[in-house]
């Protein structure tokens, strides 16, 4: 018998460590269905603009650097607006589609 509360104790044990650390992982991007499902977006705000070459910085702290030839919108960007990038969905690190400010 208590053998048996040993291991059902180390199975909750297992058990609450899996759902806190599921929990607290979050997805490196914020997904939102305005274009496609096919896509993945992530919003960014412009830190620095370099001739042709725009940085910005996700809420999660993730940077990114795209050229002009990405930006999708007639609206001139300036520092601090915020933009959406489009990826593809199963390439997310080399997909980038396109960018339209917000």
């Amino acid at each position: 018998m208590f053998k048996r509360i040993i291991i059902l104790g180390v199975l909750l044990s297992i058990l609450v460590v899996l759902v806190v650390i599921k929990s607290q992982s979050a997805e490196p991007v914020s997904k939102e269905n305005n274009e496609s499902s096919e896509y993945t977006t992530v919003e960014y705000k412009i830190s620095n603009i370099n001739g042709d070459q725009y940085h910005g910085e996700s809420d999660d702290g993730t940077k990114i650097v795209f050229s002009a030839e990405s930006v999708d919108s007639s609206e001139k960007i300036q520092v601090g607006d915020v933009v959406i990038c489009y990826f593809e969905k199963d390439n997310f690190g080399k997909g980038l589609i396109k960018v339209e400010k917000k």
